[in-house]
């Protein structure tokens, strides 16, 4: 079973995501901020990491930065609110394997988590 870790702040979000997930067969560990889940990742491991990227105290961007100097290797994607072309790049830019948008891509989730889970690691393989 696949293990995912999804970060965002606002409760509503965390718990529909991690419902969703959970209903498709995926192992998901929810947290609401950035730091909560550096501490989650220095004692599990997860295959997969969703993250909001605007978040108060260490937003997404910054969290994986964080990730990349203490030599984290899980894939994060974001899925966030802002999907606008300067934060796909951004998103890009950073590291991110994806950045997926809550008002187009939410319904197909899933779906598009399964995509990333298999190009991932039939690339790393």
């Amino acid at each position: 079973m696949k293990r995912i870790l999804v970060i965002d702040n606002d409760d509503i979000t965390l718990s529909l995501t991690k419902k969703f997930l959970q209903n498709y067969g995926y192992f998901v560990e929810a947290t609401l901020s950035s730091k909560d889940a550096l501490d989650t990742l220095a004692t599990s491991d997860f295959d997969l990491i969703l993250s909001e990227t605007e978040m108060p105290g260490l937003n997404g961007f910054d969290m994986l930065k964080v990730m990349q100097k203490c030599y984290i290797n899980v894939p994060v994607a974001f899925l966030s609110s802002r999907d606008d072309r300067t934060t796909q790049e951004e998103a890009k830019h950073c590291g991110a394997v994806k950045l997926i948008s809550k008002r187009k891509d939410f319904i197909n989730l899933p779906h598009i988590v399964d995509k990333l889970l298999y190009d991932y690691y039939r690339i790393v393989a």
